[in-house]
């Protein structure tokens, strides 16, 4: 592999194994007793494993740990987007879209991993990534014989990404940096680009 695919692989580790240590964790938190959480929080994958079991008892008891866990609460806490979409990457996701047809991976994967009932932000933002959607077609379509249906158009390959990031950078302010706001880890801009028409894209994903 080359140093990107490297390093997005570790990622994905890394990623998985937090989601384990905190479903663990969660194990942990559902008793307030000590004795009751050693002899009946044993998870079932650690079941004969008891002396881990134990051990994790006092890791997530320690001091250091509950001052890190805390303040890594507030952090999420401070979020202003929150994905739905588990432990699958997003590069996935989009490749998948991809398949199925869509001319707008991005835009889509957002209304996956993003949109929920209630959610009147992101709602907001996906109806708007969707007029935008539509104005793009309409203005290739514009270019082609009146006769031709819009499902026909085929607009340029990072489009739906341009879209996507825009909204979020002025609805949120630009994050430093090369990390696309909304887009996991499946897209990095290069240092230096900021509008439409200038942004580079490097895509990492693993196919």
């Amino acid at each position: 592999m080359d140093e990107d695919k490297f390093t997005y692989v570790n990622r994905l580790f890394s990623e998985c194994y937090k989601q384990w240590k905190s479903d663990l964790h969660q194990c942990f938190q559902e008793f307030d007793d000590p004795h009751v959480t050693l002899e009946e929080g044993c998870p079932k994958e650690l079941e004969d494993r008891q002396d881990s079991w134990v051990w994790l008892y006092g890791h997530f008891s320690d001091a250091t740990y509950v001052k890190k866990a805390k303040a890594n609460k507030i952090n999420r806490e401070k979020k202003t987007l929150l994905h739905h979409s588990g432990l699958r990457p997003f590069s996935y996701r989009m490749e998948a879209r991809r398949k199925e047809g869509s001319k707008f991976s991005e835009i889509d994967v957002f209304a996956d991993v993003y949109v929920r009932p209630g959610n009147e932000l992101t709602q907001s933002l996906h109806a708007t990534m969707v007029e935008k959607r539509q104005v793009v077609l309409q203005k290739f379509a514009s270019h082609l014989p009146l006769d031709t249906p819009i499902k026909s158009v085929d607009p340029p390959e990072d489009v739906g990404f341009h879209i996507v990031t825009e909204m979020l950078d002025q609805t949120f302010d630009r994050r430093p940096g090369t990390y696309c706001r909304g887009m996991g880890n499946a897209r990095r801009r290069e240092t230096g680009a900021s509008s439409f028409a200038q942004s580079k894209t490097k895509v990492t994903a693993l196919t």
